[in-house]
């Protein structure tokens, strides 16, 4: 634990979107992913979800559409204003940018089997060809009645033909040879979202909203079987394995549907027969009538899996056998609330405005999304393995995580309050927690018995030990103090309340009630090792108040917004606050003095969190950001002190230089070490030698042109003193002999340079005058007085 005062904070790493809906693309290998994230497009590792580089920073409109060629070198995207941009994907590098000609938004891309040849779907109803080599377009198809959402080549190259299907309901087929479409269809009823090939090509699925697969023998292009499969199809893949097992004989030909509910199915193409089905579904929070779960699906071919994209910006991967494999979280959404939980603080528990729990694994950040509640989870708190959730479905949850092998499984639900629960607090002491609260909008704190480890292999129903009307208003936070023996509440009505825990946790007592604050009280915290609770307000302060005589003995100024968060850390020494700004402070609570203030997120800090040894600190908020702070003050007092010492040595070095009379090299030591002063003396020391100009022009001539930039701008300083403005004429003078107009004015600041010079040169010429002609006074008054006194 630490023992010196915490200065400064590092952000360690920065958890934010990488997927805000739209299109993915599979890297050929399948180990990254490309996202589709507003005005820029995301390379993100598929293992961790960690963003490894982002590509179409300066773009000044959203993405409507990109894709990746095969061999992962290139990757081209569409603007909203009709702009196509070539990328290379290893260096993030813009290769080219050229206009679509489209009238309309692209809306899909397809590139043909050789990479040579794009194809483009637009709102305008047409489809354009590219050669991406060469830099121009080959075909323009027009005929669909609406906006064309998939394009697609034939897989074997010599027949260079173009699948499209459009809001019209038509699929169509178009020869690039003939530059004419074969082939126009209404096998479907809706909108085509999804075609796959099978047999290196002669056969054909196309899927979509009508509840149907179609089979096509592609020599003819004739639909030659329709296979219902009652239900939306976002994807039909044809891998080249299928989950194992499989009812039917391995002959028979098979194709998977990802339906837009969350089912995933292998269907037998001979029988129709489903002969796998499984539900990958992760919130139950929308209606079943709810099509639009799965917005999109795509395979692994490297590994026989299946990515699919979820309505909430969550990204899920099957493999071979249709088993989940990783979970990565998209858009984290407005954070709520963000916990350490387990040994060593390995994982962070985050509610995110939805109803799943998501539960992270800190070093790599992998996750797993928790379902149980059915509305937002508003509220957690963490006690060793084990964490509470609450949340807007009026219910509590109890998780516990599993160290050995990462999983995290609910075993308690807690079922009474009538309306949404907004807080919860879990009891600080022993290996396994005596008691839970929740609060809320019922204005009621229950107290609540844990499950006992015999009742851990199954999820209990949690008992009531004890309900007290807490307030007048929502309750917003509940703490317990490290002993378990006192509860703090904070709530909407200006007042936080100290009740005491009673015997066997079965009863709650009012100690006090703490008035002051002017607006609801958003956070309570109790502190570590002194009798002292704290509570942040909508007011903007933070008071702490004697648990002992229940007054109010400090309050911290300094928050111009609402404090919705706080922590004590540092053996309660120290206390960390977040604002609705977005601003986070360190405080030291003997003087009241807020060390720091951080500015890393956007928007309201709702949530904050501090590891067991105090050494990494966690910050969540409205800006769907997720920030690890570590504690960096060790590390820049360390950077401070070797910095001093690097200088003291070569201040040394440059005081030998000079005494050892290489006025060259001590001079290019204190350009590069930016000291005004020590160029000063080494100008003056060279001055005094008995050629001192001739010395000087030689030396200058010996710098580079950046050296001599910087050396007039400290003339420039030293030229505003009356006592070194000698040297700094000198200076000029030689470097005007030297050096042309046309290359001093290349130097960068040679404008603020030459101003600098004037107005002081002016004022030295104007005091030089003034004793040119103090000196022809005097002298004059000399002469006069020695014809007077001609002993003078």
């Amino acid at each position: 634990m630490s023992t010196t005062i915490t200065k400064s904070l590092g952000v360690v790493e920065k958890y934010s979107a990488f997927y805000t809906g739209g299109h993915i693309e599979l890297s050929k290998d399948g180990s990254k992913l490309i996202c589709q994230c507003g005005k820029v497009i995301k390379i993100v590792s598929l293992k961790t979800g960690r963003v490894l580089s982002t590509i179409g920073q300066n773009e000044e409109e959203d993405i409507t559409r990109f894709i990746v060629t095969n061999d992962d070198e290139f990757l081209i995207l569409a603007t909203q204003n009709n702009l196509f941009r070539q990328w290379k994907l290893d260096d993030c590098t813009l290769v080219k940018t050229w206009r679509s000609i489209h009238t309309a938004p692209v809306t899909t891309l397809a590139f043909d089997t050789t990479v040579t040849l794009l194809a483009s779907g637009s709102a305008d109803h047409t489809i354009k060809i590219w050669d991406i080599f060469r830099g121009f377009f080959t075909h323009n198809f027009k005929g669909h009645t609406g906006v064309v959402k998939l394009t697609k080549f034939h897989p074997d190259p010599e027949r260079l033909q173009l699948v499209t299907a459009a809001e019209d309901y038509t699929v169509k087929v178009w020869d690039l040879r003939k530059s004419s479409c074969i082939i126009t269809s209404q096998c479907h009823v809706s909108l085509v979202t999804s075609v796959a090939f099978a047999n290196n090509g002669d056969t054909m699925y196309s899927a979509g909203n009508d509840k149907v697969v179609c089979l096509w023998k592609t020599d003819k292009w004739k639909v030659f079987k329709t296979i219902p499969v009652l239900e939306y199809v976002k994807s039909v893949i044809i891998p080249s394995e299928f989950p194992s097992p499989l009812g039917s004989s391995k002959d028979d030909p098979r194709f998977i549907t990802v339906a837009s509910t969350g089912h995933v199915r292998v269907v037998n193409a001979s029988s129709g027969a489903r002969e796998y089905s499984k539900s990958c579904r992760l919130s139950d929070s929308r209606s079943n009538k709810d099509i639009d779960y799965i917005t999109q699906a795509v395979d692994v071919p490297s590994s026989d899996g299946i990515v699919f994209t979820t309505h909430d910006q969550n990204i899920v991967v099957l493999n071979k056998d249709l088993k989940q494999e990783t979970q990565l979280s998209g858009h984290l959404d407005e954070i709520l609330a963000c916990r350490f939980l387990g040994e060593e603080d390995s994982h962070i528990a985050v509610a995110s405005n939805t109803d799943l729990l998501t539960v992270y694994k800190r070093d790599t950040w992998e996750c797993q999304f928790l379902q149980g509640h059915s509305d937002i989870i508003t509220s957690l708190d963490v006690c060793n393995n084990f964490i509470v959730s609450s949340s807007k479905d009026s219910t509590i949850r109890i998780w516990q995580l599993c160290e050995s092998t990462g999983s995290v499984t609910c075993i308690g639900q807690g079922q009474g309050h009538t309306q949404s629960v907004q807080a919860v607090a879990i009891a600080k002491t022993g290996s396994r927690p005596g008691f839970v609260l929740s609060g809320g909008s019922d204005l009621t704190l229950k107290l609540w018995g844990f499950p006992s480890e015999s009742e851990s292999e199954s999820v209990t129903t949690l008992r009531v030990s004890a309900t007290q009307h807490a307030h007048d208003k929502d309750i917003n936070c509940i703490c317990v103090a490290p002993n378990d023996v006192i509860i703090a509440t904070g709530s909407q009505d200006k007042t936080a309340k100290l009740w005491a825990v009673g015997k066997g946790f079965l009863s709650m007592t009012l100690l006090a009630v703490l008035r002051g604050h002017r607006r609801g009280i958003w956070d309570v915290k109790f502190s570590p090792v002194d009798q002292l609770v704290a509570t942040a307000s909508g007011d903007g302060f933070i008071k702490l108040w004697s648990v002992t005589d229940y007054s109010c003995v400090r309050t911290l100024e300094g928050h111009d917004h609402s404090v919705l968060s706080i922590s004590f850390f540092n053996q309660g020494r120290q206390l960390y606050s977040s604002g609705s700004n977005g601003l986070l402070k360190l405080w030291l609570i003997k003087t009241s003095e807020c060390i720091k203030t951080f500015d890393e997120h956007e928007l309201k800090v709702w949530a904050s969190d501090i590891s067991s040894k105090e050494n990494f600190f966690l910050s969540g908020g409205a800006d769907s950001t997720l920030i690890l702070w570590k504690d960096v003050t060790e590390e820049e007092e360390m950077e401070i002190q070797e910095g001093r010492n690097k200088q003291i040595l070569q201040e040394q070095v440059m005081s030998n230089l000079l005494a050892d009379k290489k006025y060259i090299r001590a001079l290019a030591l204190a350009i590069s070490l930016n000291r005004p002063f020590h160029a000063l003396n080494i100008i003056r020391e060279v001055i005094k030698l008995e050629d001192g100009d001739s010395q000087l022009e030689k030396l200058i001539k010996k710098l580079r042109m950046d050296q001599i930039a910087s050396l007039l701008k400290f003339s420039v300083e030293w030229n505003t003193n009356s006592r070194n403005f000698y040297p700094a004429q000198v200076l000029l003078n030689l470097v005007l002999k030297n050096y042309l107009p046309s290359e001093l004015i290349k130097l960068p600041g040679m404008q603020e340079v030459l101003e600098g010079f004037i107005v002081y040169t002016d004022r030295h010429l104007q005091r030089l005058n003034g004793l040119l002609i103090d000196s022809h006074f005097g002298e004059y008054c000399y002469s006069c007085m020695k014809k007077t006194v001609p002993e003078l």
